[in-house]
């Protein structure tokens, strides 16, 4: 086999083992967007409860999301490509619960003053039961109606399991639990996810590439693996 024929050959194997790479890994990516999403594009984690009967609200602890300077107008935001999505609901379901996102600097000035708890450690482990551990913030006065407010960035409420949607933006953000109509004892249940709706095409897409990659591969081992044809010579019988 000629030093051509074996450099063909190489290549050939490199594509056919990308090729299975690249379909292996669109093919996992369709059947998690397929499996579990359940119809619908949203990852959960496990349902949480939220439990405080001295509480007028339960908060996260401020994050952060810097993706790229908005400023500048440069790049895609985070929000282009994931949809956060929040779902809650009463214990009693007949009774309204509250769900907002906002600047930590506006919860900290409404909540200012006001009983409530910051979720300190979370943790969902899924061979035990989720523990969540809290960090009292004291106070003595009672917030006004959440619903009235205008700081939201996003907010629903309402009874019944509610679920809130939120493209996520640049900024210190916090997400917040209350009762509808601000009163004191907390006691919700739901789960956190996020919408990928993108995740099912882009498996399609490294499906097909992954498909085109090893049929170019099997084309290049071919023709490194192919034997010339002898050559034939013709003898001509003089008469």
């Amino acid at each position: 086999m000629s030093g051509g024929k074996v450099a063909l050959l190489v290549v050939g194997i490199m594509f056919l083992i990308g090729g299975l790479v690249l379909m292996g890994g669109g093919g996992a990516l369709m059947w998690v967007s397929q499996t579990l999403e359940s119809d619908s594009p949203v990852f959960a984690s496990r349902e949480t409860s939220l439990r405080k009967a001295d509480a007028y609200a339960i908060v996260t602890e401020p994050f952060e999301i810097d993706w790229y300077d908005e400023s500048q107008h440069e790049g895609w935001g985070l929000g282009d490509f994931v949809t956060a999505k929040v779902e809650a609901e009463r214990l009693d379901s007949s009774e309204g619960v509250f769900i907002g996102i906002a600047r930590e600097t506006d919860v900290d000035d409404y909540l200012s003053g006001v009983r409530y708890y910051e979720i300190a450690e979370w943790s969902s482990n899924p061979f035990v039961d989720t523990e969540v551990e809290y960090r009292p913030h004291l106070g003595s006065l009672v917030p006004s109606d959440p619903t009235a407010e205008t700081f939201w960035e996003a907010s629903v409420h309402g009874p019944g399991r509610q679920t809130l949607d939120w493209k996520p933006e640049m900024g210190r953000w916090v997400l917040v639990f209350m009762n509808e109509d601000g009163s004191a004892g907390i006691d919700v249940r739901g789960a956190l996810g996020a919408e990928l709706p993108w995740m099912f095409w882009l498996g399609l897409g490294l499906l097909q590439l992954g498909v085109v990659v090893l049929l170019g591969g099997v084309v290049m081992v071919y023709f490194a693996a192919k034997r010339p044809k002898p050559l034939v010579t013709q003898v001509q019988v003089a008469t």
